[in-house]
Formats: C-alpha cells, sequence, structure tokens
C-alpha cells in the first residue's frame, strides 16, 4: 500500500442536524487522505486507491464481527471500495475477499480471525448480496 489514509472517527456531535447524525452512524469513518493498493492476480493488474474524504461503515460484516476493531479499519475501507465498484476488480467477488483477507494479515489481525472473516464476508456477499 502507498500512503497513509489516515481515518477518522466521526462522532455524532450535539451540534449536528438529523440528516448528518444519521450520516455519521451510518459511515462513522473518513479516510482524509487517499492511499493506493497495488494487486497482482493471476496475470491481471489492479490500482484500488480511495479519495481523501471518503466515508464507510468500517467492518461491516454479518453479525458485526469485530466491531469497533481498529485494525479492520484499512482492511474495511478498501473491501467497501470494491463493493461499491465491482468493476474495479473486474466483479471478481472472491478476489475482492483474498484482498481483504491478506489486508487484514498484514493489519495484523490474528490469522485465525482473518480467516474467519474471510469466509464470513465471502460468504455474506455471494449469498446475501447476490454477488456470484
Amino acid at each position: 500500500m502507498v500512503g497513509n489514509p489516515c481515518i477518522l472517527v466521526r462522532e455524532v456531535m450535539p451540534y449536528d442536524d438529523e440528516a448528518t447524525a444519521k450520516e455519521k452512524n451510518k459511515k462513522p469513518f473518513m479516510a482524509l487522505k487517499s492511499a493506493i493498493l497495488k494487486v497482482t492476480y493471476g496475470d491481471r493488474k489492479y490500482i484500488l486507491s480511495n479519495k481523501s474524504g471518503y466515508c464507510y461503515d468500517g467492518a461491516s460484516i454479518p453479525f458485526k464481527i469485530g466491531k469497533g476493531n481498529m485494525k479492520l479499519l484499512i482492511p474495511s475501507l478498501f473491501h467497501d471500495i470494491m463493493c461499491e465498484d465491482k468493476t474495479l476488480i473486474d466483479k471478481n467477488r472472491n478476489l475482492s475477499s483474498l484482498i481483504f483477507k491478506e489486508l487484514l494479515i498484514q493489519c495484523k489481525v490474528n490469522k485465525i480471525t482473518a480467516q474467519i472473516m474471510y469466509l464470513s464476508v465471502d460468504n455474506y456477499q455471494r449469498f446475501m448480496k447476490g454477488w456470484k
């Protein structure tokens, strides 16, 4: 990965209007800076990046496994980007899950936890979201 996205936790403040509070609750994290992730898969090379100011929900995997674990913020950032624009990775669900797992491991998430999260995310995308 090139660059540090510098993740901000967006807290609801007393002066926030209802719409702002709802948006912050839905997407409580913001990448303040852009970062680039270069991935080689088979004979293809992919470049993923986030825009500065990109807001996302963090690890919204089924049953909220690991919610609040700061080690998940960068892996979930790039996974959310891939889910929002599947063409970035040729609509390859399996690749998005593999990238997520590798980022978890690089962010020092326990390998067993990373495997459980990988399987959870992959199966959720496949069966609940219909991403074949």
